[in-house]
């Protein structure tokens, strides 16, 4: 079981990630905004955060760079997105924190949680798409 933080403003996107992620085992903690976020990570500690991209406050860059000086950069992120990103901008938020994967909204479930699980059991760090 792995504690993952489902990072989004959208309640209906955490409610379903929350019972998907839930029924396979693991345990969720949620948060709606990036300063929400970095309130609780280090008491959370998670495993693996799911992060949307377009949240109101923060953006993603401030929230990334705030995570890695709390010291909090090996935490694995996959970045949940309606937004596709150049391939230039991907590559250099990939080197510079630790993003794992990307998620296109809309997603499929099952095709999340594979990727969940792939990153869990320490599977390729190169994003998938």
């Amino acid at each position: 079981m792995a504690k993952i933080m489902i990072v989004d403003d959208t309640i209906d996107i955490v409610e379903t990630l929350k019972i998907a992620l839930q029924k396979k085992g693991h345990e969720t903690n949620e948060a709606h905004s990036g300063d929400e976020f970095l309130k609780s990570v280090e008491e959370v500690n998670p495993d693996l955060v799911l992060l949307d991209v377009m949240m109101p406050g923060l953006n993603t860059r401030q929230i990334l760079e705030r995570l890695k000086e709390k010291g909090k950069e090996h935490i694995k992120i996959i970045l949940v997105t309606v937004v596709r990103f150049a391939d230039a901008e991907r590559d250099a938020l990939q080197k510079e924190y630790n993003i794992v994967d990307y998620i296109t909204k809309p997603f499929d479930v099952f095709d999340l949680l594979q990727r969940v699980e792939k990153q869990l059991s320490g599977g390729d760090d190169a994003p998938s798409q």
